[in-house]
């Protein structure tokens, strides 16, 4: 399969599930929750897309139009990690209500990112973010708020297993994201977890709670 197409595993009674991976991420660390969430029966299309070398409005329409080709007339959820849950706030924006379901969002820099802060003002590591990076910062972040009539959950981490930034985030973080940044007006739920950043999405015991969501807007937690 080539790396730039969408990993699909159709099921032709279930809901679809958009997964969308973050920022230097692959699908590919988003493929087992795929796997599991398709084993309970939904259609899922995991979306690869190019995080480092394309704007973010760029990755919004490349998106957009997956799922386009996706339509059924059922429901399409959302799972994403990171990254991932900016470009979905972006997307439902535009979406029809009556298509759009529920969204999952792992350690997702809701406020933006101290790390992208702090990257951003020192001269060439900002080259490091890509220009959809450079868009996760305090002060660069531009995404609507989440619709009201979506039911919508976010899980972070508190397992802070990268020591190199921990200097740059408050004390309860995954070691990307502080647990706080990832918090947004509308959500059903928040929960925090004892997992990392890099390894929230393939957790058995959050591809759980994200699948109990899914299906009735609660989680097994």
């Amino acid at each position: 399969m080539p790396w730039h197409q969408p990993r699909i595993r159709p099921a032709a009674d279930g809901d679809t599930v958009i997964l969308l991976h973050g920022l230097w991420r692959s699908m590919w660390a988003m493929d087992p929750m795929a796997e599991f969430l398709h084993q309970q029966g939904y259609h899922t299309v995991n979306i690869p897309y190019p995080s480092f070398r394309k704007p973010l409005e760029e990755i919004i329409s490349l998106v957009h139009d997956v799922i386009a080709e996706q339509e059924s007339g059922r429901p399409v959820h959302f799972v994403t990690h990171s990254l991932g849950g900016i470009v979905t706030r972006q997307l439902l924006a535009d979406l029809p209500p009556k298509l759009t379901g529920r969204v999952v969002m792992l350690a997702p820099p809701n406020q933006g990112s101290e790390i992208i802060d702090w990257v951003s003002r020192n001269g060439p590591l900002r080259y490091t973010l890509g220009p959809a990076g450079m868009k996760l910062g305090s002060d660069t972040l531009d995404a609507p708020i989440l619709p009201e009539h979506i039911d919508s959950v976010v899980i972070m981490g508190q397992r802070s297993s990268i020591p190199l930034f921990r200097w740059l985030l408050d004390e309860e973080n995954d070691g990307i994201v502080s647990v706080k940044r990832g918090k947004i007006a509308g959500l059903n739920e928040f929960h925090v977890i004892d997992t990392d950043h890099t390894f929230i999405a393939s957790e058995p015991k959050i591809m759980e709670m994200t699948s109990a969501f899914l299906s009735c807007g609660r989680t097994s937690f």
